[in-house]
């Protein structure tokens, strides 16, 4: 199946919608920094919060944008949430009133127009790998007013407290709260006809304990066989994406015929390569390990870029990869929210604006921002999108561009690469995937 991403909506990341962060630009510690959902909450608090993410979840995601993804090829896609959304916590508490009704038509709409949807639970409480993706950057410090330290202890930590090289002790509490969380959804949405599967938790981090691990996803599964058979359970690799590990997490004889291995594949962190045709090359070489999984195998989120000069990749006014080709620069965005008493701007002026991260090259500057690198030209993205595509048709089940649309990166933008004809199955097949290799 062809799919994508609704990233940035209901989980935030800063480099998928940076303008709505322009208002932390030129803050303090003290006077409340947002670079993520539970800082962005926590910073302004639950009044102002749920005016900001309320204009957010009105503006980021329409019906037009259904309707055009339902028109180029789209027949699932996958929705990210939060665990706060059913039962909140901590700043979450009022910040994100109105999420469960905006999933409610959501559903409603793909409905609609025939959009299958996979619910993933994209951040869980404690932080599953310590990004901003799962909710809070987790364990950043502030050194002072101004400067921040974040990717030195960014440890997921929803299984406990991480230690040197290990957990310090299991909280299981985290656990049976992540197994409710999915009994929430079944309970709510379960019997919705568009929903079509769930994923219990987004890219635990590749230190997990995979023991429990693993016997997480075997109670949700029991879960999910007995409160909504009909649905797919999907789970992620861990970073992990190898058959011996998880082909012994289901007996063979046990009935595991609606599970599905989610892995992630992302080119922008491998470095300079001499060529498009050797990312090419990557794709048929690393995901043939998917035809050694005895389970259904997606890729749950890819995209077509091969740098991490997006602006704020690497986290809110941070980064922690260097880059691999020169980046470009455009003027940043303005705000896609209408009323611009929330849809803010920034001081264009300004040779940069703090607080600062461990690399200060990621921000804007005199009112550009960085973008994927020229380095490839638009055949070169061409010949990178066919043979990605036709690679991954070939050797999983189903995949997820990510995301379905950005602010500033059309290379992460499954609308764009669409429409540019990168990711077009129409514009082959050929007769193998030869003429891509190197």
């Amino acid at each position: 199946m062809t799919g994508t991403n609704i990233g940035g909506w209901q989980v935030l990341e800063p480099w998928i919608t940076p303008s709505l962060f322009y208002r932390f630009l030129g803050k303090t510690h003290s006077e409340g920094v947002g670079m993520d959902s539970w800082t962005l909450c926590e910073a302004l608090g639950p009044v102002e919060g749920n005016k900001v993410m309320r204009a957010h979840w009105d503006a980021w995601v329409t019906e037009d944008h259904l309707h055009d993804l339902a028109s180029k090829e789209v027949e699932i896609v996958r929705l990210p949430i939060g665990d706060w959304t059913l039962k909140p916590y901590g700043p979450y508490v009022g910040c994100m009133d109105g999420a469960k009704e905006k999933i409610d038509w959501f559903l409603d709409v793909a409905k609609e127009h025939n959009i299958k949807v996979l619910l993933d639970v994209h951040a869980v409480q404690g932080s599953q790998n310590g990004f901003d993706n799962s909710g809070v950057s987790n364990r950043t410090v502030w050194s002072d007013e101004t400067h921040f330290e974040h990717w030195a202890t960014a440890y997921g930590e929803w299984m406990g407290p991480w230690g040197d090289n290990e957990y310090n002790w299991i909280n299981l509490d985290r656990i049976d709260w992540a197994v409710d969380t999915v009994d929430g959804l079944l309970a709510t949405w379960g019997q919705h006809e568009a929903l079509y599967a769930i994923e219990p938790v987004n890219e635990p981090w590749w230190n997990s304990d995979l023991a429990l691990l693993k016997g997480f996803y075997r109670r949700v599964h029991q879960h999910m066989k007995a409160q909504a058979p009909h649905l797919k359970f999907v789970f992620h690799d861990a970073f992990h994406f190898d058959h011996n590990v998880w082909n012994t997490m289901f007996d063979d004889d046990e009935d595991f015929s609606n599970v599905i291995m989610d892995t992630h594949f992302y080119t922008a962190w491998w470095g300079a390569q001499d060529s498009v045709g050797k990312y090419c090359d990557g794709y048929r070489n690393s995901l043939a390990e998917a035809t050694k999984v005895k389970y259904d195998v997606w890729v749950g989120e890819w995209s077509l870029a091969t740098d991490v000069c997006a602006l704020w990749l690497g986290g809110f006014n941070d980064n922690n990869t260097a880059y691999a080709y020169e980046c470009d620069w455009v003027e940043c965005p303005t705000s896609y929210i209408p009323d611009k008493t929330i849809g803010v701007d920034f001081d264009r002026t300004a040779d940069m604006l703090g607080p600062y991260g461990t690399n200060n090259l990621d921000t804007i500057q005199k009112g550009m921002c960085p973008i994927d690198s020229t380095h490839f030209t638009e055949e070169n993205v061409m010949t990178l999108g066919q043979c990605a595509t036709y690679v991954i048709d070939d050797l999983v089940q189903g995949s997820f561009l990510w995301t379905f649309r950005n602010e500033l990166e059309p290379r992460w933008s499954y609308a764009e690469s669409y429409d540019a004809g990168w990711i077009k199955r129409t514009n082959f097949p050929p007769a193998d995937d030869s003429e891509f290799l190197q």
